[in-house]
């Protein structure tokens, strides 16, 4: 069977159409095909820093069913920790198939086929050796602690299968992959992501974003052909690995991450599965989108750890990025949250979908200009600053949620200043102001002042008939700053301040100018 993938070059002129066709959004896959496997620009896979989980919430646990088998990874290596699943939690997993057939939760065809990849998932793991025999151990620890905890159901074993499934045909013999490549299956819409230490893991963040490109593509002139075929395929692939949690549909995560114990849910990848069946039933017709999308509003009515409701900084409702960290206020998820509801409620006219954007958007008015630093944003409330990538990204948001409230003039103003200055932040230089001194006096140190409006690297040179006095440079965040100095001769001295700025990879430079009068010392006058 073939999909979008393997039709993207099916000859000279396709491909060319597809090299000349924007491809801002296109990310890179790894294609398995066989015992063939290639890397791959797609124009429907999502760039990273838009369907990325990012930074982890806190350092990665061990799993508490597992145990550390020999060689543990040194530290600063990015080769995984083995991890070794206990006989007991090995009986659970048997125990939570038996359950769940005599419970007649899964058909006996399934409940065999679920016997037949845990067998041979142990059997190939025996065989490998190194990184890959770890890898695959992990991914088999992983369901059996899930099972040990109770938490392997009915809902849960279709997409906790197919990941251990996966896992046991990619790594006997395909190419390592990096950390965080996206890998797809022949025969399959559906994207995996390797985490080093957990194997290839569905991230439904990624494969939703990927339905919202492929939606794209055909209500937009993107250059990129329409696949109506592939977006029902990959819609009706997830909606096989979707679970029920707490008394809603979700599409959970299966594996450790920032000190979280999976199964975990975000509030981004929901919004944005919303987001994706309201378009996909737009554009196909489909019913069965949005009775899959109302069921999955449970989500932010329910508070974390089982959804993703909190309470925000400022006191309101805040949507998390992490199900298991409900005090990590991700501002670029929250906006991303919002943004899905509001999508769905506009499609749709769905009273629940607009409610819950009502709810908590007063919270992101307040938080967004919190995240702003004066001249960068954070990436968190009172949280490390953003990478560029993820400074874009929010900017984006902001400038997204500027939009959609275009006729609610009060409501939109923050999120359009915002956007403005996130934006002025990345194109604009550092502004520079010599501060003094005006006079110094030979032989005396003196500072050498300045300030800079954003995070920049400063150098000072300061020159008398053409030779050099001063020459130095360091890095300064926004505000003031100074270098000592201390004139050698009497007499005028030429000082030049440059300033380029460090985050945007630009170069942005700035050049300011001055003069300085040295004077004898004291004991110096006639």
């Amino acid at each position: 069977m073939t999909t979008h993938r393997s039709r993207l070059c099916a000859g000279v002129v396709a491909c060319l159409a597809l090299l000349a066709a924007p491809q801002a959004q296109a990310g890179e896959v790894l294609v398995v095909d066989g015992q063939r496997v290639t890397r791959v620009e797609d124009p429907v896979v999502p760039a990273r820093a838009g369907s990325d989980l990012g930074p982890a919430a806190a350092r990665r646990a061990a799993a508490p069913h597992a145990t550390v088998a020999a060689g543990p990874q040194a530290r600063g290596s990015t080769r995984p920790l083995a991890r070794v699943s206990s006989k007991r939690a090995r009986k659970a997993t048997s125990r939570a198939l038996t359950k769940a057939r005599a419970r007649k939760a899964i058909s006996r065809r399934n409940y065999l086929r679920y016997r037949r990849i845990v067998t041979r998932a142990r059997k190939v793991q025996r065989r490998l050796r190194g990184a890959r025999r770890a890898e695959l151990g992990n991914v088999i620890a992983l369901v059996d602690g899930i099972a040990l905890r109770r938490r392997l159901t009915a809902s849960r074993m279709p997409a906790l299968f197919l990941i251990l499934q996966r896992n046991t045909q990619y790594w006997p013999r395909k190419p390592f992959p990096r950390d965080r490549d996206r890998v797809t299956f022949r025969g399959s819409e559906l994207l995996f992501e390797y985490y080093v230490g957990n194997g290839l893991q569905l991230q439904p963040l990624v494969n939703f974003k990927q339905a919202n490109l492929m939606h794209g593509a055909c209500v937009k002139d993107t250059g990129v052909p329409c696949d109506r075929r592939g977006l029902r395929k990959l819609l009706a692939e997830l909606a096989r690995t979707s679970s029920q949690r707490g008394g809603f549909k979700t599409w959970e995560y299966y594996f450790w991450f920032g000190g979280g114990r999976p199964p975990w849910i975000s509030g981004m990848a929901q919004a944005t599965a919303i987001q994706a069946l309201a378009r996909a039933w737009q554009l196909l017709g489909d019913e069965r989108y949005l009775e899959q999308a109302r069921s999955a509003f449970g989500a932010f009515r329910k508070a974390a750890p089982t959804g993703v409701r909190t309470i925000g900084p400022f006191g309101g409702t805040h949507y998390l990025q992490y199900s298991f960290a409900p005090r990590l206020y991700i501002i670029n998820a929250f906006l991303q949250s919002l943004i899905g509801l509001y999508d769905y409620a506009e499609i749709t006219g769905d009273t629940a979908a607009r409610n819950l954007f009502a709810r908590a958007e007063p919270e992101a008015r307040k938080e967004l200009p919190a995240n702003d630093t004066g001249d960068w944003s954070t990436y968190s409330y009172h949280g490390a600053e953003s990478t560029r990538e993820y400074h874009e990204l929010l900017r984006e948001f902001a400038a997204s949620m500027c939009s959609r409230l275009h006729q609610q003039v009060e409501r939109k103003r923050v999120y359009c200043v915002a956007a403005r200055d996130f934006l002025n932040y990345m194109t604009d230089p550092a502004k520079l102001e010599l501060l003094g001194p005006a006079a110094a006096t030979k032989g005396v140190p003196t500072n050498v002042r300045f300030s800079v409006s954003k995070l920049s690297a400063v150098q000072v040179t300061i020159t008398r008939d053409g030779k050099t006095a001063l020459d130095k440079l360091g890095t300064f965040r926004r505000g003031n700053g100074s270098f000592t100095w201390k004139p050698g001769a009497v007499g005028t001295y030429r000082i030049r301040v440059a300033a380029k700025e460090l985050r945007t990879g630009r170069g942005l430079r700035t050049n300011v100018f001055g003069e300085v009068e040295s004077a004898p010392a004291e004991s110096q006058q006639p």
